[in-house]
C-alpha cells in the first residue's frame, strides 16, 4: 500500500495569521468569502471576529457619511473614506412605499434611519447594516397622545451589548421632555420609560453615545420672567437608563457634541466679520475639588480662519467643518495635535451636508427580525 505524500510546496497558514489577515479586509468581501468553506462562514458569524473586524474598521479606515438635503431626493448620501476619495453611499433597500427621510444615528457600522411618514409621528424607523444588507424595521410606537417635536438617540452598550434607539419628547410649548421611549435590539420593542431631570430641559436635534453613555446637548430657562435659556448637556445611560444633567464650559453660537480620544468632546465654533474661530473641549471623569465627577479641559483653539464654519464631528482625531466656499460645500479639518489645515470638495450642491462617522461592520440587525435584502452592490470597489 503506498503511503501519501503531503504536498510540502503548499504553505501552511496557522489560524491565527488567517484570522488578523481577514478581519482587515472590507465586510463585503468577507460576506463574498462565505461560500470558500463553512469553517470561515461560522469564523464571521462569532463575536469575537464581529468585535476584532469592527476594531480594525475603526481604527484604519474610519469614513465620514455625507447627508445631503437638496430638495429632490431625501436622502442622498455620499461617503468620504480614509483614503480622501468620495463615493457614492448605497441607499436602505426598502419597498418603493418606504422613503427614507434622514439618518438619525450612526454606531458601529448600523444606521438607525428615519422614514418620512406624514400620517404617523414619531416616524417610523429602521436600522441597516449596508456592509452586510441588513435591514430591520423597528415597530410603530404607541404614545399615549401626539407629539410634533421629539428627539432620536441611537447607540450601544458594551455594559449589556446591546444597541437602543431613544426617543424624547417635549411638551408642546417646546419647554421640557414630556416623555421618553426606549427601543431595545435584542428584545425588538419599544418600552415607554418613567423618568425625572433636575431642571426643565429642551434637547437638541442629534446625540452623540461614548461608552455606553447617549449625550445631547440640552437647554433650560434661566428663570420664569425671561427668554434667556443656558444651555447644558443631558446624559442617559443606556445600561441602567438614568438620566443626568451636566454643566458645560462658555461655548460659542455654533455648538456639536462629538467624540475625541474616546470621550465627550464639544466643539465650538466662533465667527464674526467672516473669520472663524474654532475651539475643542474635552470632558474629563474624575472627582475634582469643586465636587463635579466632570471636567471640561480646552484642548485646541484654532487661528482665525477667513470663512464661516459650521462645526460637525471629529473624524481620526481631526475636528471637521461645513463651509461653502465658492458655492461648494467643502469639509474643513483641523488637526489639533499638527496644527495643519486640510479642505476637500466634497461636491456642488443646492444645501451642505449633514456628517456622520460612519465604518463598515459585520454586526447584525438582530436574528429572525433582520429582513436581508439582495440589492445590486454599491459600486464603490
Amino acid at each position: 500500500m503506498r503511503e501519501k505524500r503531503v504536498n510540502s510546496d503548499i504553505p501552511f497558514l496557522p489560524q491565527e495569521i488567517i484570522r488578523n489577515v481577514l478581519k482587515r479586509l472590507p465586510a463585503k468581501t468577507l460576506i463574498r468569502f462565505q461560500c470558500v468553506c463553512r469553517e470561515w462562514r461560522n469564523l464571521f458569524r462569532t463575536k469575537s471576529f464581529i468585535a476584532d473586524h469592527l476594531g480594525h474598521s475603526n481604527n484604519q479606515n474610519p469614513g465620514l457619511l455625507f447627508q445631503f438635503f437638496d430638495g429632490g431626493d431625501p436622502l442622498n448620501l455620499y461617503c468620504l473614506d480614509s483614503e480622501m476619495q468620495v463615493w457614492e453611499f448605497p441607499k436602505p433597500p426598502l419597498h418603493d412605499y418606504l422613503k427614507p427621510d434622514k439618518i438619525v444615528g450612526s454606531c458601529n457600522g448600523l444606521l438607525c434611519v428615519q422614514i418620512n411618514d406624514p400620517h404617523v409621528s414619531p416616524h417610523p424607523l429602521l436600522v441597516w447594516n449596508p456592509s452586510i444588507r441588513e435591514v430591520r424595521l423597528v415597530p410603530a410606537i404607541n404614545f399615549h397622545q401626539d407629539y410634533e417635536d421629539y428627539n432620536i438617540g441611537f447607540g450601544f452598550s458594551p455594559i449589556i451589548n446591546d444597541y437602543k434607539i431613544v426617543i424624547a419628547c417635549n411638551s408642546q410649548c417646546y419647554t421640557e421632555i414630556s416623555a421618553v421611549q426606549v427601543y431595545s435590539l435584542i428584545s425588538g420593542s419599544w418600552r415607554e420609560l418613567q423618568f425625572s431631570l433636575n431642571c426643565t430641559e429642551c434637547l437638541s436635534d442629534e446625540s452623540v453615545t461614548v461608552n455606553g453613555i447617549m449625550f445631547w446637548l440640552g437647554s433650560k430657562r434661566v428663570g420664569k420672567d425671561t427668554d434667556d435659556d443656558e444651555v447644558q448637556i443631558v446624559s442617559f445611560d443606556l445600561a441602567n437608563e438614568v438620566f443626568t444633567s451636566i454643566a458645560t464650559p462658555k461655548l460659542h453660537l455654533w455648538t456639536t457634541l462629538t467624540v475625541y480620544e474616546e470621550k465627550l468632546a464639544i466643539v465650538s465654533c466662533m465667527t464674526n466679520s467672516e473669520l472663524s474661530v474654532v475651539d475643542l473641549w474635552v470632558m474629563e471623569e474624575g472627582v475634582h475639588a469643586s465636587g463635579e465627577i466632570w471636567s471640561w479641559t480646552k484642548r485646541y483653539t484654532s487661528n482665525p480662519y477667513p470663512c464661516w464654519l459650521y462645526p460637525q464631528t471629529i473624524w481620526r482625531n481631526e475636528i471637521v467643518c461645513t463651509a461653502d466656499i465658492e458655492n461648494k460645500p467643502t469639509a474643513v479639518l483641523f488637526n489639533p495635535t499638527t496644527k495643519r489645515i486640510k479642505k476637500h470638495v466634497i461636491m456642488k450642491c443646492d444645501c451642505g451636508p449633514d456628517i456622520l462617522n460612519y465604518a463598515e461592520s459585520l454586526v447584525p440587525v438582530g436574528g429572525m427580525k433582520s429582513l436581508q435584502i439582495f440589492c445590486m452592490a454599491s459600486t464603490h470597489s
